[in-house]
This record gives structure tokens, C-alpha cells and sequence, in this order.
């Protein structure tokens, strides 16, 4: 029996977002929200997560094989045997679901503005809608 993972997203990879394709295919165990332990920033297309915040994060569940699991690995630019040169480093976080892969932006936090909210689709939607007002 192949063997199955859990990941928690909360960015690109959401339902109706454009990365959501890698899952499709993968059972969303379900949504939750997390202890206000983590920073999220906008990258532009996509968020990054740093522990050692003070917000709370939207995140979806989801048990995926390990071809799924490898995929998100790629996209996320996670590189299991050397995590210094990974964009994003995968951690295991604690869900309601039990124990799940979560990925932490392994950048610099910079100049970047935290999303306050912790909801990337919320602050996402906003965003487009400030600049469809601008045309």
C-alpha cells in the first residue's frame, strides 16, 4: 500500500487558487485555523509562512501520495538533503487533523507587510479588486 501524507497550505495551493491543480486528485481532509504563532507575507503570486509570529492562518488539509507530496516538494522549492539552499523548508506542524507537513519560507522576512488577517485568498481577492479599480 502506497504510502500517504498530510500537507496543510495555506497559499497557491488552495482551493480555486492557480497552483491548486497539484491536488486535485489529493482528499482535503479539512480547513482550520492556527495558533497566532505565525507571520504570513505577501511574495507577490504567492504568501510565505515564518514561525515565531503573531498571527493566526487560514490552512486547508490534505492526504496525498508520495508522487503528490514529491510535487509539492519541487514546487516548493524544498530540498530535502540540503533545506540552506530551500526556498521553503518543510516542517511538521500540528493540525486538528493530527500531525501535518507545513512549508516555512526559508528567506529573510525584509521589507515585506505582513497579511494581518493570516487569510491568503481574503487578502488575494482584495488585491485584485484594488487593482481592477486602477484600470
Amino acid at each position: 500500500m502506497e504510502k500517504r501524507f498530510l500537507v496543510a497550505v495555506y497559499g497557491s495551493l488552495m482551493q480555486g487558487l492557480h497552483n491548486h491543480t497539484y491536488l486535485e486528485d489529493s482528499k482535503l481532509k479539512g480547513t482550520f485555523v492556527t495558533e497566532p504563532i505565525y507571520t504570513l507575507i505577501d511574495l507577490g503570486s504567492y504568501p510565505g509562512l515564518y514561525e515565531n509570529g503573531t498571527t493566526s492562518i487560514n490552512m486547508e488539509v490534505y492526504e496525498v501520495d508520495e508522487h503528490t507530496l514529491a510535487d509539492i516538494d519541487s514546487l516548493e522549492g524544498y530540498i530535502e538533503d540540503n533545506e540552506e539552499l530551500s526556498m521553503y523548508i518543510r516542517k511538521t506542524i500540528d493540525t486538528p487533523f493530527g500531525k501535518t507537513f507545513g512549508y516555512i519560507y526559508n528567506e529573510p522576512i525584509g521589507t515585506n507587510e505582513p497579511i494581518t488577517s493570516g487569510d491568503w485568498k481574503e487578502h488575494i481577492t482584495f488585491k485584485h479588486s484594488l487593482a481592477h479599480n486602477d484600470c
